[in-house]
């Protein structure tokens, strides 16, 4: 594990750095939607080139099954905690560096795929974070990233609506950023998230301006008709290439 420094404040970082060793512990536990999410995930990233980069990598979770995969990988994140537990897993450790996403450890154009799985919503300064994978990213070198998706960050069902199909709300604006928590208890652990909603349109001219095209677009929801977010994408999945 090395470590680059930190840039400035940051109140995304710093919540996620303050509860890193609940997220260790919950996304290794599996109770989050990882196992799931991940089926649809995992078929965007191309196959192993000479060097794969896990922004926001976390724990390490992605930078394992790339490992597994066959690529090289670096797991990059802002949290000292976080690249602990990914260099040091008793099983499957991964190269990792703490840094931050505006500044990442590499040559320019020494990358032919970056990741950005669940992190860039929770990046404050997601423009120049872009920008940097656009940097490093060579000719033909493509950004797989995840996010939640923005309707999903905008709104929630109508919980004093009666029935299986409540209607879904929007109480503030759509347009305007703007962070938020969300605490989540389950098998007697507590987890928060940290995150901020932006419209898409700042994800599409961030991908824009960093030289990179946006390939595909999907919206990942719930594939059970009966489950309120089979309505309602939670996930956005992006592939953009360096043309």
């Amino acid at each position: 594990m090395r470590s680059e420094g930190r840039q400035g404040d940051s109140p995304l970082a710093d919540g996620w750095d303050a509860n890193a060793g609940a997220w260790i512990k919950w996304s290794r536990r599996g109770l989050d939607s990882y196992s799931s999410h991940k089926l649809a995930f995992l078929p965007l990233i191309p196959p192993p080139g000479r060097l794969t980069v896990d922004v926001g990598a976390g724990e390490g979770r992605v930078s394992r099954e790339l490992r597994a995969r066959g690529h090289r990988v670096l797991a990059v994140d802002r949290s000292s905690t976080m690249i602990r537990s990914a260099a040091t897993h008793p099983e499957e450790p991964v190269p990792a560096v703490v840094a931050d996403a505006v500044n990442l450890p590499v040559p320019d154009a020494a990358a032919d795929c970056a990741v950005a799985f669940m992190s860039l919503h929770d990046i404050d300064n997601v423009v120049p974070a872009v920008a940097e994978i656009g940097r490093i990213l060579a000719v033909g070198g493509k950004l797989v990233m995840a996010i939640v998706h923005p309707l999903n960050s905008a709104g929630d069902f109508d919980r004093d609506a009666a029935g299986p199909n409540p209607p879904y709300l929007i109480p503030d604006s759509y347009t305007e950023a703007r962070h938020y928590t969300n605490t989540r208890n389950r098998d007697g652990l507590s987890m928060t998230y940290y995150g901020i909603h932006r419209p898409l349109q700042t994800y599409t001219e961030a991908l824009a301006d960093a030289g990179l095209v946006i390939e595909r677009l999907r919206e990942h929801a719930s594939d059970d008709p009966a489950n309120k977010w089979y309505r309602i994408p939670l996930f956005l999945h992006i592939v953009a290439s360096r043309p």
